[in-house]
């Protein structure tokens, strides 16, 4: 590959310079405000630089880095924090679009990727994976729109998107209105239960249960994004 592409991910920071020191003395009304290292933000540049297999290992290594990495804290009964190097309840893994991989690194097939990403969900407690499911890249998962002039790309990324809805508990979509662009609606969200979906019961109850639903929503001028139901005002 002809150069090296960089992957945004929270991990270690960066060893920084001391600060800067005035060679006046300082009044005693300057105070010195430090931050706790665990409180700072912390970013990890991962890049791909190689192809096939051996690209996905090597994210793998440097993901699982800096899952390792994150300082585990639990609340005791006293409601302090306590560290508990153990727990990863506490580690939500976030995949922005990880189907870029199929289209940009060669020798990477859909049983690759999905592979990969069960490799990382054995270190986090949950995962949430954003794709593209636009119907020329999924209209292939469809055994009977297949057609031979599909590419191997559409082929991988159908297989990749609808492997993940098969494993996911919860399936979150966003789509544009099928009548067309309306003035006071963005699109329609739908929240439907995954084929990997299993209630928790207790005592008889199920806990966490998934209500599936289609809302609509509008993003609005300020950015902020409302949401309502078909016929609401």
């Amino acid at each position: 590959m002809g150069s090296a592409r960089s992957i945004p991910m929270r991990g270690p920071a960066s060893p920084r310079a001391p600060p800067s020191t005035s060679s006046t003395a300082s009044s005693p009304s300057q105070a010195k405000n430090s931050t706790p290292p665990q409180q700072q933000q912390q970013q990890k540049q991962l890049h791909i630089s190689s192809q096939g297999i051996n690209a996905l290992n090597q994210l793998e290594t440097d993901i699982q880095s800096v899952i390792q990495s994150l300082p585990r804290t639990s609340t005791n009964e006293t409601g302090d924090a306590e560290e508990d190097g153990d727990d990863e309840d506490d580690v939500l893994l976030i995949l922005d679009q990880p189907d870029l991989i199929l289209a940009t690194t060669p020798g990477i097939d859909a049983n690759d990727l999905s592979d990969w990403i069960m490799g990382l969900q054995q270190n986090v407690h949950s995962t949430i994976i954003t794709t593209s499911a636009d119907s020329p890249l999924i209209h292939n998962a469809n055994p009977y729109t297949l057609t031979e002039g599909s590419t191997p790309l559409e082929r991988n990324h159908a297989s990749f998107v609808v492997g993940l809805a098969h494993r996911a508990d919860m399936v979150l979509q966003l789509r544009t209105l099928d009548t067309g662009a309306a003035k006071d609606v963005s699109g329609v969200l739908r929240m439907s239960r995954g084929a990997g979906y299993e209630p928790e019961s207790e005592g008889g109850k199920e806990e966490g249960e998934i209500v599936e639903k289609e809302v609509l929503y509008f993003v609005q001028r300020d950015g902020g994004v409302r949401v309502f139901g078909r016929g609401e005002v």
